[in-house]
């Protein structure tokens, strides 16, 4: 939700009577947030191991680069306008989520390689590929996103 602020307090951030603020200088907006503890400790503990485990991947500079400029062509299409994605973190993310939800015999992000990637040669392996099966919304000249993770 974008927050609005008396007396030119755009650049406020911080925690006020259960509401989480902080400014994106990406939407150039301060947003805000309601705070939640997490409820369920094991939802929790699940999330902290599929992301330490994604981190561990290192995707390859090239690879990010594409990401970086999908997110440029997708921001600007008027049909995801209203969701923009923040960074390329997000969609790839995005499109890890969906690999596994697409391929869930062969795929668990707890447990996913580099090595696993290249020898099921799944998907994710470029962002080309990951368009190519539906894991990604499709863009005007996507064919040039062709770097390997």
């Amino acid at each position: 939700m974008k927050a609005h602020f008396k007396y030119g307090l755009n650049g406020f951030t911080g925690t006020v009577d259960e509401a989480v603020y902080y400014y994106n200088p990406k939407l150039r907006k301060c947003l805000m947030r309601k705070y939640k503890y997490p409820d369920n400790p094991v939802n929790t503990e699940r999330t902290i191991s599929i992301m330490s485990n994604l981190k561990l991947l290192q995707p390859s500079e090239g690879y990010r680069l594409n990401f970086y400029d999908y997110l440029l062509c997708y921001n600007e299409c008027k049909e995801y306008q209203h969701k923009p994605l923040i960074s390329w973190n997000n969609a790839w993310l995005k499109m890890m989520f969906a690999l596994q939800k697409a391929m869930p015999e062969q795929v668990n992000l707890k447990t996913i390689t580099r090595e696993q990637i290249y020898a099921q040669n799944l998907p994710c392996i470029s962002l080309r590929d990951a368009i190519d099966a539906g894991l990604l919304p499709m863009m005007p000249d996507y064919k040039r996103w062709h770097e390997t993770i």
